[in-house]
């Protein structure tokens, strides 16, 4: 996952011959080429070299997910709410431009990300329940099931294509949120004005945000796999979605070699 420098003026310090090759290593993956990473590729080789490794063993597979998804699926986690890493969402929607990707397609991935802020209500439902159990207070309103719940789980089921229990005690003490969010989140759904990716890759993309490393929201991750599976995604497929959102960690070192730059640079 690619992470983009800030700096105003490249390195002057000219690259070995063996630094050039890693240089040419990483750019083969896709990833752009800045003035960070030269900082990094001369400040640490041996570092620069293992995350080139990592990097093309999620990218560079012989049965890969082509390459537009790729970076609709990196897009996506640079793009989540809990990232937000203005840098790479350009460099990925740049990327997904240039391996085919619509306006319709990316806008629709940004649209998909979008709903994981309602994990607020799904990781905060259970435990108001266990609260409510501790007081002493009745749950049993939010188990039984009525006649407008059951419509409501069913249009969620018909626009989302499943529905889950989970949801169960938000549509008892909240049908209105229930209601509105499912329209919210069905709009990438929608066939003739959305609906422009397949199901199968809208769920990796549910998949690789509910995986990012800044969010690791397991309930979710479980079912977006399973649902991707159901939609055709194989494991290897879903493991290499696992595999691209493991590069986040990069961001770290890279956004300290910036600062130490930054820091070194008026000694000199």
């Amino acid at each position: 996952m690619p992470y983009y420098s800030v700096h105003k003026r490249a390195p002057t310090t000219p690259l070995t011959t063996t630094q050039e090759h890693l240089k040419t290593a990483l750019i083969a993956t896709g990833e752009p080429w800045t003035p960070t990473w030269h900082s990094l590729l001369l400040l640490d080789p041996t570092y620069f070299a293992a995350y080139t490794r990592l990097r093309s063993a999620a990218l560079q597979k012989p049965h890969h997910l082509p390459r537009k998804t790729q970076e609709l699926l990196l897009l996506a986690l640079d793009a989540s709410v809990t990232h937000l890493h203005d840098h790479g969402i350009q460099a990925h929607t740049t990327a997904a431009v240039h391996a085919g990707a619509t306006r319709e397609e990316i806008l629709e991935t940004l649209e998909l990300v979008s709903v994981l802020g309602v994990h607020a209500v799904t990781v905060g439902m259970p435990l108001l329940q266990e609260v409510l159990a501790e007081r002493g207070e009745s749950i049993e309103a939010l188990t039984a099931v009525t006649p407008q719940q059951e419509k409501l789980k069913e249009e969620f089921r018909q626009q989302r294509g499943y529905y889950s229990p989970s949801w169960d005690a938000v549509v008892a003490l909240s049908p209105e949120f229930f209601e509105a969010y499912t329209a919210f989140s069905a709009v990438p759904f929608k066939h003739g004005s959305h609906n422009h990716l397949e199901p199968k890759v809208k769920e990796l993309i549910f998949v690789a945000i509910d995986a990012a490393t800044t969010h690791l929201y397991a309930p979710g991750l479980k079912i977006h796999m399973r649902n991707a599976m159901q939609c055709g995604a194989t494991k290897e497929k879903v493991m290499e979605v696992l595999e691209l959102a493991a590069g986040m960690g990069v961001v770290s070192v890279l956004r300290g070699v910036e600062a130490l730059g930054e820091e070194l640079e008026p000694r000199k």
